[in-house]
C-alpha cells in the first residue's frame, strides 16, 4: 500500500509540472516584445490616429529613449525614423503617419543602430512598415 501512495504521488507531481510547463509556454508566446509592435498589437488601440499615439498607448517608453545622454551630446540624440527602409526623418515624424496604415514597427536602440545606419542614428532608430 505505501508504494502505491507514492507512486500516485508521483504521478499526480509529473502531470502538474507538464500541464504547468505547457500553460506556461502559451503565456511566453503571448509576451510581448519591448522594441517590436505588430500589427495585431496595433489594431488593439483604435483610439489612435498616429504612430506617435500607438507608441504612447504601447510603449511609452520608447519616445524618451533619445533623451539619454551620449558622448559629446548633453542633451542626446533625436531618434530616427525610417519608413519602408527610406529615411523619413526624425522621431516627430511619428506624429504625421496614420495609424491604420502601419504593419509594424521596430525599435533599434542607439548601438544597434548605430552598427546599421551610422553615427547619426545615436538616438535610436524607428522602422515603420506600412501597407
Amino acid at each position: 500500500m505505501y508504494n502505491w501512495i507514492s507512486i500516485s504521488n508521483v504521478t499526480a507531481m509529473l502531470l502538474s509540472m507538464i500541464l504547468h510547463s505547457c500553460y506556461m509556454q502559451g503565456i511566453d508566446s503571448e509576451r510581448r516584445d519591448r522594441y517590436h509592435i505588430g500589427q495585431k498589437e496595433i489594431r488593439s488601440v483604435p483610439q489612435a490616429e498616429t504612430a506617435w499615439e500607438v507608441l504612447e498607448f504601447l510603449r511609452p517608453n520608447l519616445l524618451t529613449r533619445d533623451r539619454r545622454r551620449h558622448v559629446g551630446f548633453t542633451d542626446g540624440m533625436e531618434a530616427l525614423v525610417y519608413i519602408n527602409g527610406a529615411r523619413a526623418g526624425y522621431k516627430s515624424r511619428l506624429h504625421t503617419i496614420p495609424a491604420m496604415d502601419i504593419v509594424e514597427i521596430k525599435y533599434l536602440d542607439s548601438i544597434e543602430a548605430g552598427g546599421q545606419y551610422g553615427f547619426s542614428s545615436g538616438g535610436g532608430v524607428f522602422l515603420i512598415t506600412m501597407d
